[in-house]
């Protein structure tokens, strides 16, 4: 057979073969779906052809093992709980099995996750990632398959590997802009400096303030008791917040904790603005205003965009914000000085 005059793709390879670029596909990767007679043949053609898209050089040699994994920070987090959902109903619908663990907010045990995974020779991997840096050194030492971060920070662009998110810089505007509305002008915001991102959603809020003409205010959180001292020193103070932004829908319950030991009511003495919209958020006394992200669409692109980079297919936007959304209820009102 001549070879093709151009390099080959996916799709120039079906269309030489006669059949389907996904058949084409699920013939170079193991899948069923077609039979071991059009798997030999398309694997001897592509070979000849010298088909050499995204890991597929590998799956001419061997068998896929057709599962991805995927490492959360916080598997009692319902919002991870989510993404997982997402993640596995969309890799599932393709046949591929789901491993799933937790780093725990912890870098080392991230590290044996990781390992742990590639050990099961995983054919990609998706991973909130505490340390970028250490996530991506750690992997690519063990394997050469395909990786996205997930809910990293923006510069995790420049790595090579595929991210998705939702949009930080959004998250923070919509929160300032309504505390602003109700006419804040002490703000806090509540970070987990642990997270890879932090460090990003700390200077997107000292930019917002800084272009308001207002000083920003910056809470480090830490274990549960520590967050709560913390948020408890800044609201004693003369000049405290009077409304605080947190990293997470589970920082602001400190919030709510430490304004009852100061004595202060929400909304009334102090405003709270959550992140992720958790199913209990709404729960709270009073119910907590927050930016809802979509975890489950999280997990499902994430899913698609491995599997899509293990078939050879150029990935759309390899780099993904999507949209957050403020959902306003009971733990905002208007400053009352």
């Amino acid at each position: 057979m001549p070879r093709m005059s151009s390099g080959p793709t996916l799709k120039g390879l079906a269309a030489l073969i006669g059949i389907s670029p996904s058949a084409v596909s699920m013939a170079l990767n193991g899948r069923p779906g077609v039979s071991d007679e059009l798997r030999e043949r398309v694997r001897a053609i592509a070979e000849e052809q010298g088909y050499r898209p995204n890991f597929a050089a590998r799956a001419l040699r061997v068998e896929r093992s057709n599962m991805l994994g995927l490492i959360s920070r916080n598997l009692s987090n319902p919002g991870y709980l989510r993404l997982i959902d997402g993640f596995s109903g969309a890799a599932e619908e393709q046949g591929y099995q789901i491993l799933i663990g937790t780093s725990d907010l912890d870098r080392s045990r991230e590290t044996n996750m990781i390992r742990a995974m590639t050990n099961r020779q995983l054919d990609g991997l998706a991973i909130a990632p505490i340390d970028v840096e250490a996530v991506l050194a750690t992997w690519r030492g063990e394997s050469d398959r395909p990786v996205v971060l997930v809910n990293s920070a923006r510069s995790a662009r420049s790595s090579g590997a595929m991210s998705i998110r939702g949009d930080a810089s959004q998250a923070v505007r919509l929160a300032v802009d309504h505390l602003l509305e109700l006419g804040h002008h002490r703000i806090g915001l509540l970070t987990n400096p642990g997270l890879s991102s932090a460090s990003e959603r700390v200077s997107l809020f000292r930019r917002k303030m800084k272009a308001a003409g207002l000083p920003s205010r910056v809470i480090s959180g830490g274990t549960a008791d520590e967050t709560v001292g913390r948020v408890l020193r800044a609201l004693s103070r003369v000049d405290r917040p009077t409304a605080v932004i947190t990293d997470s829908d589970l920082l602001a319950h400190h919030v709510y904790d430490a304004a009852i030991e100061a004595g202060l009511r929400i909304p009334r003495d102090l405003s709270v603005v959550g992140h992720d919209d958790l199913p209990t958020s709404h729960l709270l006394g009073p119910a907590l205003t927050t930016i809802a992200l979509d975890r489950f669409e999280i997990g499902r692109q994430a899913a698609t965009m491995l599997i899509g980079a293990l078939n050879g297919d150029e990935i759309e936007r390899p780099h993904r914000e999507l949209p957050v959304e403020l959902k306003v209820r009971k733990s905002t009102a208007r400053s009352a000085g």
